[in-house]
């Protein structure tokens, strides 16, 4: 097995430049180059459990989300583990399953596991506690979770502004009765998705927003687009992916043609459009960027070793406009 002062020697450096390189530590860019080159070409393995013991590092990161069955959730931790697996991290998983009470004793799982940071994901509106993490004495980052507490930073995602800069697109095109199907609003993103809407709507009196409030699933979006035409609506916003396939079934069953007799908008991804070149309307969010992001707020603060006042970075959505 290939040793750091092997690597030194090949690539012309000394072994605390490889050392520094080892860590995530910016060097010279011709440096990095001959290192990487040197570590490719002796096949060089870090010892991660030596490595951990000297340092006091488990090198794992723990996440704490509720599920991972959502494209959502699966492409934002997607973006994290290519991140942290860069750095030799690696990502241990828990997740509470719609069961807020067992997040306390999940940070306890965790915790016990000697994770060196930890990520939280989605669990702001489910749990009442979210002092705790404060007090952690490992770096915390949440995603789309506000909050201003010390120790521990935020990922958010413009929803608000997305779904409002949509529904000035739809009120240009001159409609004025429209339809959204919103998910409940016991959580964050939903209000935001909302509000987002009413923002817009606001400034025009003579337009109507019609409001059917659904649970994420598609049969919500289904029985969502039936109430919402029957109100007479010519342009439906869907807040959700899932809740748009619901719809979609819903208008093709009974004939109604996107861009003719419905305009319609909703939540998609960039990298597989999956309804195809129907003339829409769509709001993209960065799953993948989200990931990286997160990935790296958190690797900062292991790799310097420094505390936050908790810092908030907001990410942006892709608007789409109309095929």
């Amino acid at each position: 097995m290939s040793s750091v002062r092997e690597v030194a020697e090949l690539a012309g450096v000394s072994v605390g430049t490889v050392s520094r390189y080892l860590n995530g530590q910016q060097l010279k860019a011709a440096n990095q180059a001959k290192i990487a080159a040197a570590i490719e070409q002796l096949d060089y393995k870090q010892n991660i459990i030596a490595k951990g013991l000297k340092n006091n590092q488990s090198f794992s990161i723990g996440l704490l989300m509720n599920s991972i069955s959502s494209r959502f959730g699966a492409e934002v931790v997607s973006g994290i583990e290519q991140r942290v697996e860069q750095q030799g991290y690696s990502l241990l998983l828990s997740g509470f399953s719609d069961k807020p009470a067992l997040i306390d004793q999940k940070i306890d799982y965790l915790m016990a596991h000697s994770i060196d940071g930890l990520i939280v994901f989605l669990a702001g509106e489910e749990w009442q506690g979210m002092e705790r993490l404060a007090a952690l004495d490992i770096p915390v980052v949440t995603i789309n979770n506000p909050n201003q507490l010390r120790n521990v930073d935020s990922i958010l995602i413009d929803d608000r502004a997305s779904v409002a800069q949509v529904m000035q697109q739809i009120i240009d095109l001159g409609h004025q009765n429209i339809g959204m199907i919103a998910a409940n609003q016991d959580d964050y993103v939903a209000r935001e998705r909302l509000a987002g809407a009413k923002q817009t709507m606001a400034a025009y009196p003579d337009r109507q927003l019609h409001v059917f409030e659904g649970d994420y699933s598609r049969t919500s979006g289904y029985r969502g687009a039936q109430a919402l035409l029957a109100e007479g609506i010519t342009a439906l916003f869907v807040s959700n992916d899932n809740m748009a396939f619901g719809a979609l079934t819903y208008l093709s069953e009974n004939g109604i043609r996107i861009g003719q007799d419905l305009l319609f908008g909703h939540y998609d991804y960039a990298d597989e459009h999956q309804f195809g070149q129907l003339p829409i309307l769509s709001i993209q969010p960065p799953t993948e960027a989200i990931g990286l992001a997160v990935a790296k707020l958190l690797l900062d603060r292991l790799q310097n070793k420094t505390q936050s006042d908790g810092q908030t970075i907001l990410m942006h959505h892709e608007i789409n406009g109309l095929n």
